[in-house]
């Protein structure tokens, strides 16, 4: 008789966003115990839960490696939206200059810049045209791939004999963490920024800038994503990273 398969797009998801080296092993196991309880919602249950557990563990065992990947992540993330943006908006930062006297101002005005630099394009509105809407999601999916892929595959690490930094590569069973780390960082900042604006604000104007700000963070977490490598088959990747 042929074995019950488990449910796919479950078993795909802990397959490409399960962290830590025993990823085979528990869909292995999971697999093994759903033969004998043959439900799908059990497997989705443990598939789910499966996922943050292992991502806490492997961020846990691995703080230093965490922090430096944020490090890396956000620095190449600035890096990149200052040299991507001007080359859509005529040359220009769209007006934005760090300032050191109002860095939260300044940071502020550099998460708004692929959603609200189209303006610049558009004088009635960033929302008056579908192009405004393809800058939002195409300008952070191209910085959010080239990230993504230096967060999945390189680290900065300090030496002291003789000191200095040195760049290493990622471990393959940390990349996923590194990776989810580094977009769930970026999602929760967009939110962070949006919801009180909006809430404050609550006028027609906010909630269409909103809406461009959601397409920015689902180019933003899926450029990071794919970067990241993190839906490429993973016995391919084994060729790409050293275990």
């Amino acid at each position: 008789m042929t074995p019950n398969q488990p449910p796919r797009i479950a078993t795909w998801m802990l397959k490409h966003f399960g962290s830590g080296a025993n990823n085979d092993a528990v869909l292995g196991d999971l697999a093994e115990q759903y033969q004998k309880k043959a439900s799908a919602i059990w497997y989705w249950r443990q598939a789910m839960k499966a996922i943050p557990v292992s991502f806490v563990r492997d961020i846990r065992g691995n703080k230093w490696g965490a922090a430096r990947t944020l490090l890396v992540g956000w620095c190449m993330w600035i890096v990149g939206g200052m040299l991507v943006f001007p080359l859509v908006f005529g040359g220009t930062n769209v007006g934005f200059a760090f300032d050191p006297n109002d860095p939260i101002g300044s940071f502020w005005s550099f998460m708004w810049m692929p959603a609200l630099g189209s303006a610049s394009i558009h004088p009635d509105g960033p929302w008056t045209t579908p192009l405004s809407f393809l800058t939002a999601i195409v300008l952070p999916l191209i910085v959010g791939w080239m990230c993504g892929m230096l967060v999945g595959r390189w680290h900065i690490v300090g030496q002291r004999n003789p000191f200095g930094i040195r760049v290493e590569q990622v471990r393959r069973d940390h990349q996923t963490a590194a990776v989810l780390l580094f977009a769930g960082s970026i999602l929760l900042t967009y939110l962070l920024l949006i919801a009180p604006w909006v809430m404050i604000v609550g006028n027609s104007v906010a909630y269409l800038l909103a809406g461009l700000l959601m397409a920015n963070i689902a180019g933003s977490v899926l450029g990071i994503v794919i970067g990241g490598g993190l839906l490429r088959d993973r016995e391919k990747q084994k060729s790409m990273i050293e275990p």
